[in-house]
């Protein structure tokens, strides 16, 4: 698929982070000696790809998943990991088409679908994004609906429909009450809705479960902490999104705040 100019504002490629892991579909992680079958060659040659990609060798993930799609030319994952490649290195437009195509070889597929959604939420239209990502969720066989939720809601609360946030937050809380993302976006629509206290409470949850926090859940925890009267430990996440993510966006932010 041709490439297109960027339409990230001059921000680069997208940095390494764990949205990456959770996107990426494991196959077939090996070759298969004597495969002589188009479908399971590039079943084999996906898998590595993947694989390859989940490792953060980005050049030749791309190589295998070319090859995949050289043997079987609709294949899903294949598909699905040559629009991750395209959005690590920056170019949006490929990206879409490349996960339009893995969902029009697999409309069943609620990891695909996800996939789909979630690009399309940050680099296009915002209704089409939810209606991929509430279908994802209602896919049957997927286990774990509570992720197109989840990107739902953060969709939602980036676009300010906090309404709509609101409800896939709750459907994905439903769903596994312990997910921590559920709990980050739920923190940051309590605080955006002024109720700081309910928001901080929420944040410090989430911090429980998440292990590593991210900068987006550091960045809401220090404001709705600092709007609660817990201006000290605010400062400690305040101090801590500078220190682990000081060249992210979020930290950008909080400087003026």
């Amino acid at each position: 698929m041709r490439r297109t100019k960027r339409r990230d504002g001059g921000r680069g490629p997208l940095k390494w982070t764990a949205w990456i892991a959770a996107a990426i579909l494991v196959t077939a992680c090996a070759s298969k000696p004597g495969v002589h079958d188009p479908r399971e060659a590039a079943d084999s040659h996906a898998g590595i790809g993947l694989h390859l990609l989940r490792e953060g060798r980005i050049a030749p993930a791309r190589e295998r998943l070319e090859r995949a799609l050289a043997l079987y030319p609709e294949h899903p994952q294949a598909l699905s990991g040559l629009g991750l490649t395209a959005e690590l290195e920056g170019f949006p437009e490929a990206a879409i088409g490349y996960h339009r195509r893995a969902v029009a070889a697999a409309p069943d597929d609620g990891p695909l679908r996800n996939n789909l959604g979630r690009v399309l939420c940050r680099y296009g239209d915002t209704a089409e994004a939810l209606e991929h990502l509430a279908k994802a969720a209602a896919s049957p066989g997927y286990r774990r609906p509570e992720v197109p939720l989840t990107n739902a809601a953060i969709c939602a609360l980036d676009h300010g429909d906090l309404e709509a946030a609101e409800g896939f937050v709750d459907a994905a809380m439903a769903r596994a009450p312990d997910f921590p993302a559920a709990w980050r976006s739920r923190g940051e629509l309590l605080y955006r809705r002024g109720r700081s206290m309910e928001g901080a409470e929420a944040l410090d949850r989430y911090m429980e479960r998440a292990g590593t926090p991210s900068p987006r859940g550091l960045y809401w925890a220090a404001l709705a902490h600092g709007a609660a009267g817990a201006g000290e430990q605010g400062d400690a996440y305040r101090q801590q999104l500078h220190e682990y993510y000081p060249n992210s966006r979020y930290a950008e932010r909080l400087k003026g705040q």
